[in-house]
């Protein structure tokens, strides 16, 4: 300890004079006491007590030198004391980083011998990024993914893309427009401007890597997603790939082509392990070309209902476990945080805005472009702390806009970019029928026989009715108000109100006692 050599040294001498104060104290007594227990004369008498007030004064004044010295000796304790408390805190305090870093090193190397496709989401949820690896593809492997053709950029008609509906409402908010052009846009080449900034060939000036888009039931999100990837792949050094994951079926209008479709909930798994070898494959293409992602091809992943197959957390019943739904949540978050500096994209569409609801992180919803279609804006704006930071008085400019839209009935977005203010657009009228392309490349060997079941499928006239009460029977019970909801939207994706489910529950003899 720092003081203890200063404090041996005033122990040694307070020691001395305790001794000598001892000495000289006992002197003191003993003289003054002599004349009254012994019979001496008056001479004896004169020098014992002149003895016994000289040894009394000499005490006196050593006691008042040596408290001046204990004092010192007393902060020397209090000194020693003090550094050795710091020391033990700081033993303690590397111990408990040591302890946790070996734990975390520990729950690492469990990871590393997890199946590949779980590792995203224990990286995510354990913060384990630099300490688990995903396994490498073979360095003779092809920098285009084996057996996967690179999609065609579908084809989309400018003119429909910035002509916007419902020209009345550009006079509504022309006013406003004219004050706040950065907040209010009333011209359609927003979507451009989003775009080109995800797809800058300067990484350094990249932005809106990611897209979160939010709207109810047919409210256009797929389409919208659809002219992004688009937009994104058009951008694209070498051919895009482009793979998705609709939970519907493949009842969803897509406004792109895709390399790869994982079509219903049953192959939400395999999307996982499917997309996760991509980014695998993507980490190699740049690492080959020195880090710097020239010449590497956008890769883009997009899914739709986000909400629905993460349930909270508990997924949907009857059709999407937990452990799926936390192992999408993991993927989905790994894709936001790692793969922007792999020319990665993610683009997810849900009804609900809400992170609890759709797994998505909230600093993973900081990197994420966010569209809120239509009156889902309503609740953004309600809870702005939550998705964006700005005055008052523009708060009060975006909702003004957002409820002169909605009575007017037009389509529009509040649109939260990564980099820029946020603004209130209008959405472009889209051609859907000219615009959407089909999956028309040759498909690869394991994914033939599907691909004629659905070419099957689409050329015959199918009974919803006969489809759902098929599917009640092999649920072997009455099914949940809910749960025949959500069915009826997955098979014919059309939403049944509270009234609408009660008669389908009637006309399949599910009737209240």
């Amino acid at each position: 300890m720092p003081f203890e050599l200063q404090r041996l040294t005033a122990s040694g001498v307070i020691h001395a004079e305790r001794t000598i104060l001892c000495s000289l104290g006992a002197s003191a007594v003993l003289c003054l006491s002599a004349p009254f227990f012994l019979n001496t004369d008056r001479i004896t008498t004169g020098m014992l007590l002149g003895a016994g007030t000289v040894s009394a004064g000499l005490f006196g004044v050593s006691a008042q030198i040596s408290e001046g010295k204990q004092k010192v000796y007393r902060s020397l304790q209090k000194a020693n004391l003090k550094s050795l408390k710091a020391n033990l805190q700081g033993e303690a305090v590397y111990d408990y980083v040591t302890t946790a870093i070996a734990a975390k090193r520990r729950v690492a190397d469990y990871v590393n011998r997890l199946p590949m496709q779980e590792r995203p989401r224990w990286i995510a949820e354990y913060q384990l990024q630099g300490l688990v690896t995903l396994r490498e593809p073979p360095a003779q492997q092809s920098p285009s993914p084996t057996g996967i053709p690179n999609p065609d950029i579908a084809d989309i008609d400018e003119e429909f893309v910035q002509s916007v509906t419902n020209p009345g409402a550009m006079k509504i908010l022309q006013a406003l427009a004219a004050n706040y052009p950065g907040y209010i846009r009333i011209d359609g080449a927003w979507i451009d401007e989003l775009c080109n900034a995800a797809s800058n060939q300067d990484m350094t000036l990249r932005s809106n890597h990611h897209f979160y888009i939010s709207g109810g039931t047919q409210s256009g999100k797929s389409t919208l997603a659809g002219v992004i990837i688009n937009k994104i792949a058009a951008k694209s050094q070498t051919p895009a790939i482009v793979i998705g994951s609709d939970p519907k079926d493949d009842v969803t209008r897509w406004l792109c082509k895709f390399s790869r479709k994982f079509d219903g909930m049953k192959e939400l798994k395999n999307w996982i392990t499917f997309a996760t070898g991509m980014i695998d494959q993507q980490k190699a293409r740049v690492a080959k070309v020195g880090g710097e992602c020239q010449g590497v091809p956008e890769l883009l992943f997009a899914q739709d209902e986000v909400d629905s197959v993460y349930g909270g957390g508990k997924g949907l019943p009857g059709m999407v476990d937990a452990d799926t739904a936390k192992d999408l949540q993991g993927f989905w978050n790994y894709i936001i945080k790692f793969t922007a500096g792999l020319k990665g994209h993610g683009l997810f569409m849900g009804q609900s805005p809400l992170s609890g609801e759709t797994g998505f992180s909230r600093p993973s919803l900081k990197n994420v472009c966010f569209i809120a279609v239509g009156q889902t804006s309503s609740y953004i704006l309600d809870h702005p702390q939550d998705f964006l930071n700005v005055k008052k008085e523009i708060l009060e400019i975006l909702r003004q806009a957002c409820e002169l839209l909605d009575k007017a009935g037009v389509r529009y977005a509040l649109v939260i970019p990564t980099r820029s203010n946020p603004f209130v657009a209008l959405i472009p009228e889209f051609d859907i029928k000219g615009l959407e392309q089909k999956q028309d490349s040759k498909p690869n060997s394991d994914t033939v026989n599907s691909s004629k079941n659905n070419q099957q499928s689409s050329q015959q006239q199918i009974d919803w009715y006969q489809e759902i009460r098929k599917w009640a029977t092999e649920l072997g019970r009455r099914p949940h108000f809910q749960e025949i909801k959500q069915k009826w939207h997955e098979l014919t994706g059309q939403e049944l109100n509270d009234l609408g489910v009660t008669l389908l529950l009637e006309n399949l003899g599910y009737t209240d006692d």
